[in-house]
């Protein structure tokens, strides 16, 4: 009995020593926290990568925007087939339609403000456009629809007609500016009147200063006809960075658009995470006359009668994540020159495009 007793024993299954146990746990443990920094470390990578994602669409958005309008800039119509510049009989008013041939005007920002000037309704704006970025102007069509006269004009003085039956006649409100061109010449007038040209199809343009800015003669220089006139909506649009109102703590791009559109805001938060623009000409300064860029200057070493020359513009656009956080650590960028230390941990990067002013070249 004994002997049965004592193999009984040995054959007993024996238990984790205390050296094996805590053996196991440290492995069990690291192998965890390995498996952990690698899912963190997973996540914070993807995080990044969408950010970084996030922030070049939306500088491809911006950039789509701006490329677009300054290759419609100065739109004068048939400009393939003359080669003057559209007559304008409107008022200067205060800037904030370009009344100017070439349809562009820049503004160079600085920590001091803005050189030249901004217009009177950039001023008033809230928020206000960022004194260290700098503020384009062009003038485009508003619409890709162009109308046609129903009746040809017998004085230069007449009021074109589009009808009422015209698809598009109920795009053009009162107040609204529009280009009247055929292949010969090209005018700029404001639509007045009490009666809407949706309802009437007149486009009546007295002479007045009130909406803004008004024409100065009812003498449109030509009687166009009807079989070779084109009418186009014109808009003012001013793009320029500001604080975001979607989401504090950022900047974005803005715009501002005069006439103002029918229905929505004047000003409007087009494009977030763009934090700066600067913005250099490309100028034709020889008398050559070939329509070639020779040098890229920017807007406050312009003057006035050389925005004419103007042919391209170099757009570098900083652009920030919006999520503070995805760095690391603060970092300074390099932009346009300088040195930029936000302070902040956001992602940034810089993009840069050149644009050609389609109605400014050959």
């Amino acid at each position: 009995m004994k002997q049965m007793f004592f193999r009984s024993l040995a054959a007993r299954p024996r238990g984790f020593t205390l050296v094996e146990l805590m053996v196991g746990l440290a492995v069990g443990l690291f192998v965890s926290v390995i498996a952990i920094s690698l899912f963190v470390s997973s996540r914070k990578l993807q995080s990044v990568n969408s950010a970084s994602n996030r922030m070049s669409e939306n500088a491809r958005l911006a950039f789509d925007l701006l490329h677009k309008d300054l290759r419609l800039a100065g739109f004068r119509g048939c400009s393939d087939q003359f080669d003057r510049e559209p007559v304008s009989v409107l008022n200067p008013g205060d800037g904030g339609f370009l009344v100017d041939a070439n349809g562009v005007r820049g503004f160079r920002g600085s920590e001091g403000g803005f050189t030249p000037a901004l217009p009177a309704p950039l001023q008033a704006l809230s928020p206000a456009p960022l004194t260290g970025s700098d503020v384009i102007s062009v003038r485009v069509p508003a619409d890709a629809l162009s109308l046609g006269l129903v009746d040809s004009m017998t004085s230069n003085t007449d009021a074109p007609n589009v009808g009422t039956r015209t698809a598009g006649h109920n795009l053009i409100n009162n107040g609204d500016i529009v280009l009247m061109a055929n292949c010969k010449s090209a005018v700029l007038f404001q639509v007045t009147g009490t009666v809407p040209p949706a309802v009437s199809g007149v486009l009546q343009h007295s002479v007045g200063n009130s909406p803004a800015p008004g024409n100065a003669t009812d003498d449109l220089r030509s009687a166009y006809n009807r079989s070779d006139t084109a009418l186009y909506r014109l808009q003012t649009r001013h793009y320029y960075v500001a604080p975001s109102v979607a989401r504090a703590g950022t900047n974005s791009l803005w715009r501002l658009t005069v006439p103002p559109p029918a229905t929505g805001a004047a000003a409007e938060e087009v494009v977030a995470g763009v934090d700066r623009l600067n913005i250099s000409y490309g100028l034709e300064l020889d008398s050559t006359a070939d329509r070639a860029a020779n040098r890229y200057i920017t807007a406050d070493a312009i003057a006035p009668a050389q925005w004419n020359n103007v042919l391209s513009a170099r757009i570098q656009m900083l652009t920030a994540t919006a999520d503070n956080g995805t760095a690391q650590a603060a970092s300074t960028v390099q932009f346009a020159g300088s040195s930029v230390s936000p302070g902040d941990r956001r992602l940034r990067e810089v993009y840069t495009e050149v644009v050609a002013f389609r109605n400014q070249l050959p």
